[in-house]
């Protein structure tokens, strides 16, 4: 026993714990990728399900979010029928946007229901350079996709409090509802289409992407560097008490 010794030397302490810190990371960063990757798993069935529903007005969906304990997220991704007329004059550019490799913006104009509801249409996606055109004038009808407001998160640039906006970061609906002339509805519309057409510069926003991502082979490779950690640690301890058993030889 007491070749192993050696084990309760300070420096051979340090790897020891070194060693148990690095494994002890390297598995939380794997079942916190596997967390992420059910995560996605169970937020694209929640996207499938919702796009396959069957198309309803908007009307029927905004009475159920007012009549229930339901929450605008409860109903994102739905495809619903949406006609109306556009407030040309509150039209507002998201900016700092990108899709297909290009940045832009997306133009949102808010539409009055025939009810007199205000919902904002976020129309489509522009290159950065093009210039934003009126959307259609009369009444129009519009089949889109609901989203829930976007909420400013940490370390993004946050749009002002006060004044009236012409361009936002986020589409924060609690915001936008101080410039406009009636409370806009807790969800807005990724428009899919229009009829009347809207300009033909504007691309249709990206469908969500219902892939899993690289998680699940991240949650893998975290599992074997921790292995590869622990197999370098016995062979080091090994080849020291390899050494010791080497006899001695004297003069």
């Amino acid at each position: 026993m007491a070749m192993y010794k050696f084990l309760l030397r300070p420096l051979w302490l340090l790897l020891h714990v070194t060693v148990i810190a690095t494994v002890v990371l390297m598995v939380n960063l794997a079942f916190w990728q596997l967390s992420r990757y059910h995560e996605r798993v169970d937020f694209n069935a929640v996207v499938a399900q919702r796009v396959a529903a069957p198309i309803v007005p908007i009307e029927d969906l905004l009475a159920q979010i007012a009549d229930t304990s339901q929450t605008p997220q409860t109903v994102e991704w739905r495809t619903v029928l949406v006609v109306g007329e556009y407030l040309n004059d509150e039209t507002i550019d998201a900016v700092n946007r990108s899709q297909g490799g290009f940045s832009g913006k997306d133009p949102l104009t808010p539409m009055r229901l025939k009810n007199g509801q205000l919902v904002l249409i976020n129309r489509g996606f522009l290159p950065q350079a093009t210039e934003t055109k009126p959307a259609p004038s009369g009444q129009v009808e519009i089949l889109g996709r609901l989203r829930a407001a976007e909420n400013r998160r940490r370390f993004r640039i946050s749009d002002p409090a006060e004044g009236e906006l012409r361009e936002i970061t986020n589409i924060d609906l609690l915001r936008l509802n101080k410039q406009m002339p009636s409370e806009l509805a807790p969800i807005y519309v990724e428009m899919l289409q229009s009829q009347p057409q809207d300009s033909s510069e504007l691309s249709q926003i990206a469908a969500p992407a219902l892939s899993t991502g690289s998680h699940l082979s991240y949650t893998f490779q975290w599992f074997i560097f921790s292995i590869f950690v622990i197999a370098g640690w016995i062979i080091v301890v090994r080849r020291k008490i390899k050494t010791l058993q080497k006899p001695q030889i004297t003069k």
